[in-house]
């Protein structure tokens, strides 16, 4: 016997023991007179019942040793089947709280299990070089200003000399572009203003994403992705389309109840911005070289068919092939049932030999799909990584099929799906026939269910030959979309940091037709109250002077105009941003800090930041601890600061604020990785700033040299040899009937013996003039003009310039000194 045999029999033995006992009691009984009915065998007969009763026992004992391996087995089931729910709930309860979905109290729990933390170096670190960052800010906006009214003051010269010249310049290029001096100058830095303040906080944007209508689609599509961000051709511009996109999906997930209804949703908008995204330069670059050359070849296989569609489709077609070939009449009888189709042996086998092939092809297109990640436009992977993450922080409860659904739809739907249905929108193909496209369309079909994770159900019913193979790629697809969203954040990867306008030496550049204008400024207005309800939001602002109708007329017209961007709020924008950032993480810290301190309380009752913070002031007072104290009455004037930017509401019992608190507890060493990241970008960052500094002041240095050079050429002599006129004389009458004159305080007794001398000035450098009032010929008074500022104050619309006794009006004072000085 085995071993196991002989413990069973060990543990049999009391049970034999028992038996003997029974036997016993027979006999005594048989003594006592009880006669057996079955007489007594004889001699070979008691030893057959012997052996009888000897297999009997091992039978016995088989069983008996069955029934303890199913136990155990069923035991060790029980056991692993404990452990993977264990490991399940671990995994489950490591997401939660990685994810940030934890109590005050579970933070506090995960503190007391850390050991403490002093990050004060880290900050500290952090904190000088944004000081740096933000001193060398303010120098870089100064120079920004200086270079703005510079670029101004050339504008008008120019401007001026082409008055003199009495010509227009019309600049065109191949794009039909209209000349910006034919639009008023303030309409065009209003529209410059606005839509640099589009560009670079899409938090507008974003929030027209559930206002646009359905008409207006299309034109929000060509006026976000592809006209104000150029395609994202640009590291910066990717970047702001990539922000505008992560707020576009925490925006549209608000207002769907679960998961599945951001797909089936047909109101919603950012899928359709993602597939305009995906059309882009890089996604159709990805497809080319990695989907096409395999599709090409199923294309140029003219002859194969392995299309997947109903039963009777496929009888009828084998039974039209065969009569093309032979040239009679087929002898099989129609079928019109397609349950008895699927059932006929040459449907069998047509189903047998094309999902083989079928299963092939989507291999090869798998295996191509998966060694080509790193080829994915970096900004399509970081928008599923999005989703992911705001969908897990959405609906907690989500499945992860559920949500890894998101990813499939925008990877395979929107991108890949497209090479292999449209192939002829990436490469070069001849004609393809329906046939062609039919086998196309039953890949597609195939690969689709495989990205989803999903079965084919009994309604594809010829279909359901795949599950097996979609089942067996499933291990394979979830690495995928786990690899897919590991990327980083677009200020690694795009080496961009939080102020890219300050360490860019050329101003974006952005070209837009009338109608998109037109069609943008009427979505604004339209929705200015939800966008901008602050009457000092920057926005009101800008359309305040803008107007509803800046372009009457042109609502059709397609013609484009160049709009280099400028940042009318440049001046505390960033700064204040910087000093709020900064103020929420000094408070996330300090509530760590506190939450260290307080002791925890044992409640089942889930508890409010704010509950917490009333228990640590209690045990202040009762220990007298001004350390946590102090700590918790900073951690509720920071709060309250904090609310009135904007940055958190105590309408949710701060629970945003807490989920970013448990977020930074729950991954802690990510963290430190992050910020060591950080002081890499603010370094990078400091040095970009400080060289656009010295390209900025090298560029003032040029821009003045070419100021002087535009005015003494309007100075000089337009003709060789000809003197230059050096001063002209005006009496006070004519000046008055010129209109140059438009009020005086000189007696009207004197004003008939006053006149003027304008004459160049000497040695000051080109465009000043002098102005002398001389009664009869007593110098009475001398004033200066500079011509810079006279054309800058009527840009500005000052009309008039008022000096000692006399005001000149500005615009005929100009005219009058072009024609004296400036047009001979």
């Amino acid at each position: 016997m085995s071993a196991i045999q002989e413990e069973v029999i060990e543990e049999e033995s009391p049970t034999i023991e028992a038996e003997k006992e029974d036997e016993v009691d027979d006999n005594a009984n048989i003594e006592q007179g009880w006669q057996n009915p079955i007489p007594k065998s004889s001699e070979e007969e008691s030893e057959e019942d012997r052996l009888l009763f000897f297999k009997e026992r091992e039978c016995a004992l088989l069983l008996l040793e069955a029934r303890r391996i199913l136990a155990s087995m069923l035991q060790l089931r029980e056991k692993r089947d404990e452990e993977a729910w264990n490991e399940k709930r671990k995994l489950e309860e490591e997401l939660r709280k990685k994810t940030g979905n934890m109590a005050v109290q579970e933070i506090q729990e995960v503190l007391q299990l850390q050991a403490e933390d002093d990050e004060s170096e880290w900050l500290n670190q952090i904190q000088e070089l944004k000081n740096q960052i933000s001193q060398q800010m303010r120098t870089n906006l100064n120079l920004d200003r200086d270079l703005q009214l510079l670029e101004k003051k050339i504008s008008l010269i120019i401007k001026n000399k082409a008055n003199i010249q009495n010509m227009q310049i019309k600049a065109r290029s191949q794009r039909s572009v209209v000349s910006n001096t034919t639009i008023d100058q303030k309409k065009l830095e209003h529209l410059q203003n606005l839509f640099y303040l589009l560009q670079v906080e899409p938090r507008y944007l974003a929030k027209c994403i559930s206002l646009v209508s359905a008409s207006q689609m299309e034109t929000y599509f060509a006026t976000t992705v592809r006209t104000l961000y150029a395609d994202a051709l640009s590291s910066r511009e990717e970047y702001l389309l990539l922000k505008l996109f992560q707020l576009s999906i925490e925006n549209e997930m608000k207002n769907v109840k679960q998961v599945t209804d951001f797909l089936s949703n047909t109101e919603t908008v950012v899928p359709k911005m993602v597939s305009a995204y995906n059309k882009r330069k890089q996604g159709a670059e990805y497809v080319t070289k990695n989907v096409s050359p395999l599709i090409k070849k199923i294309v140029e296989s003219v002859d194969l068919n392995i299309e997947i569609g109903s039963s009777v489709s496929i009888y009828t077609t084998h039974i039209t092939s065969e009569e093309q070939k032979t040239g009679q009449k087929s002898s099989l009888p129609p079928i019109t049932s397609e349950e008895e189709a699927s059932k006929h042996p040459i449907v069998i086998a047509a189903l047998e030999q094309r999902s083989t092939e079928i299963k092939r092809i989507c291999d090869t297109l798998l295996e191509a799909i998966f060694n080509s990640v790193n080829d994915l436009p970096y900004g399509l992977r970081w928008i599923c990584k999005q989703f992911r993450n705001v969908a897990q922080k959405s609906f907690p409860n989500a499945s992860n099929e559920e949500i890894l659904n998101l990813e499939a739809y925008f990877l395979y739907v929107k991108l890949l799906s497209l090479g292999i249905v449209q192939p002829e929108d990436y490469i070069q193909l001849d004609n393809i026939g329906q046939n062609t496209r039919k086998n196309l369309i039953s890949i597609s079909r195939v690969m689709q269910r495989c990205f989803y994770l999903s079965e084919f159900t009994k309604n594809d019913k010829n279909f359901v030959i795949f599950n097996s193979w979609i089942n067996s790629n499933r291990s394979k697809l979830l690495r995928y979309f786990d690899e897919v969203a590991r990327v980083e954040e677009p200020e690694d990867t795009l080496q961009m940091s939080r102020y890219p306008d300050l360490t860019q030496n050329a101003k974006p550049v952005i070209y837009i037709s009338f109608k998109e204008i037109i069609n943008t400024i009427g979505l604004l207005f339209e929705n200015e109250q939800v966008l901008a309800s602050d009457k000092e939001d920057p926005l009101r602002k800008i359309l305040s002077d803008l107007g509803r109708n800046p372009f009457e007329g042109l609502s059709d017209d397609d013609r484009e105009i160049q709009l280099t961007l400028t940042n009318r709020f440049a001046s505390n924008s960033y700064e204040e941003e910087n000093e709020t950032n900064l103020l929420y993480n000094e408070t996330k810290e300090l509530v760590i800090q506190v939450l260290r301190l307080v002791p925890l309380q044992s409640t089942i009752q889930r508890l409010t930041l704010m509950e917490v913070l009333e228990t640590g002031i209690k045990r202040a007072t009762e220990t007298e601890d001004r350390v946590l104290s102090n700590k918790i009455n900073r951690v509720l004037e920071n709060l309250g600061k904090l609310e009135k930017a904007s940055f958190v509401t105590k309408d949710d019992n701060y629970d945003s604020f807490v989920h970013d608190v448990a977020l930074e507890v729950a991954n802690r060493a990510a963290i430190r990785e992050q910020q060591r990241k950080e002081i890499i970008r603010l370094k990078a960052t400091l040095e970009k700033m400080i060289n656009y500094s010295n390209f900025a002041n090298s560029k003032i240095e040029n821009y003045r040299s070419y100021v002087q050079q535009c005015m003494r050429q309007l100075c000089e002599p337009k003709k060789k040899g000809k003197k230059q006129k050096e001063s002209v004389n005006f009496s006070y009458k004519e000046l008055k009937k010129k209109g140059v004159i438009v009020q005086s305080e000189v007696p009207k007794f004197l004003q008939g013996k006053t006149n003027f001398t304008i004459s160049r000035s000497e040695g000051e450098g080109a465009g000043l003039f002098d102005v002398v009032a001389k009664l009869q010929a007593s110098k009475i008074e001398k004033m200066q003009l500079k011509l810079e500022d006279l054309l800058e104050k009527l840009d500005n619309n000052t009309t008039r310039l008022e000096l000692d006794q006399i005001t000149l009006d500005i615009s005929l004072t100009i005219a009058l000194l072009n024609r004296s000085f400036l047009s001979k």
